[in-house]
């Protein structure tokens, strides 16, 4: 790892995600519905499943995956201030460790590989590495479950430049392409469009559908194509191992 990202992981929480999204009790219950509406469908349907989260920072997902009834899932970060907070939350099926070498070093071991914000943190090359290696440690018919900033979206900006370890941003085709390249099928690329939970959250999902249809028309008539259909910050990708 260069220099500025290793100094950078190292006070991650300190320096960049603590100082605008504390992490509590509070915010773990807040996650779980949103990781309900949005990712549920892409889980395993045994409950006994093997399940590693890459980049798991402070154990959010973990503990939707818990709280869903997953007991064999664990959660490795590169930064030991996420770690420690996970821990703190009583979230201990936790460690530091490497993405690339520990996923080398588990061949065949997992049915899901989750990583939410990590892929965007590796140069390109990496990236195509990264994958290689998350195929290697998945087991036959296992799948990949990818969140990360997205080009396509018109303000994606916000989130691709809000952190200065993001190397790179996909859109759904650079995405299925980096996932084609390195062995996976059935590949699935969505948006991660707000969802209703109450009064205010249903205005949100309205007005989302009108804007999206905006957005649609807008590059209908500069490009002659209404575009990839995923327009929101995120995308949320999802790829199967054969």
């Amino acid at each position: 790892m260069s220099g500025y990202r290793d100094r950078l992981f190292r006070a991650y929480v300190s320096t960049h995600l603590g100082t605008y999204r504390a992490a509590t009790a509070a915010a773990l219950e807040r996650d779980r519905g949103m990781f309900s509406a949005l990712y549920r469908r892409f889980l395993p349907a045994r409950r006994d499943a093997e399940i590693l989260e890459v980049g798991c920072g402070s154990g959010s997902f973990l503990s939707f995956l818990r709280g869903e009834g997953y007991t064999r899932a664990h959660g490795i970060d590169l930064a030991e201030e996420q770690v420690a907070v996970a821990h703190g939350l009583g979230i201990e099926d936790v460690e530091v460790a490497d993405a690339l070498p520990y996923l080398a070093a588990h061949p065949g071991a997992y049915d899901l590989v989750v990583a939410l914000d990590v892929i965007e943190h590796f140069p390109k090359d990496e990236v195509l590495l990264f994958l290689d290696r998350v195929h290697h440690a998945l087991r036959p018919g296992g799948s990949v479950l990818l969140r990360t900033p997205n080009a396509d979206s018109p303000f994606h900006s916000w989130i691709r430049y809000a952190d200065f370890t993001h190397e790179v941003t996909f859109t759904p085709l650079s995405m299925r392409q980096v996932l084609r390249a390195t062995g996976f099928a059935d590949i699935e690329v969505v948006s991660l469009e707000p969802y209703v939970h109450g009064a205010a959250s249903a205005v949100r999902w309205l007005l989302w559908k009108i804007l999206k249809q905006a957005i649609r028309l807008y590059l209908l008539v500069e490009q002659g194509a209404p575009g990839s259909g995923v327009f929101t910050a995120n995308l949320c990708a999802v790829g199967r191992r054969p």
